[in-house]
């Protein structure tokens, strides 16, 4: 199953690439070029999934339900700001 993620790439005046995914707090990393940057936000996220999904399960027992939900997210137009 493939998911999408709202990420936010920023230069630094060093040359290098900070990057953050909007959804999931936490989940900012780093990088040298652009691309390493994007694929450094892959591994975060991808760390940053598992460990909330095993923290979120560790009470789960019979009695729990466990099921997916899709909501509609409106894109906020580049620039905004809220």
């Amino acid at each position: 199953m493939k998911q999408s993620y709202h990420t936010i790439i920023k230069p630094t005046p060093a040359g290098c690439f900070v990057g953050w995914v909007e959804e999931v707090p936490g989940t900012i990393t780093s990088g040298r070029s652009l691309d390493e940057c994007r694929e450094n936000l892959r591994d975060s996220l991808q760390l940053m999934l598992e460990t909330h999904r095993d923290e979120a399960r560790q009470s789960l027992d019979e009695s729990c339900i466990q099921e997916a939900i899709e909501i509609d997210v409106l894109e906020a137009p580049a620039g905004s700001v809220h």
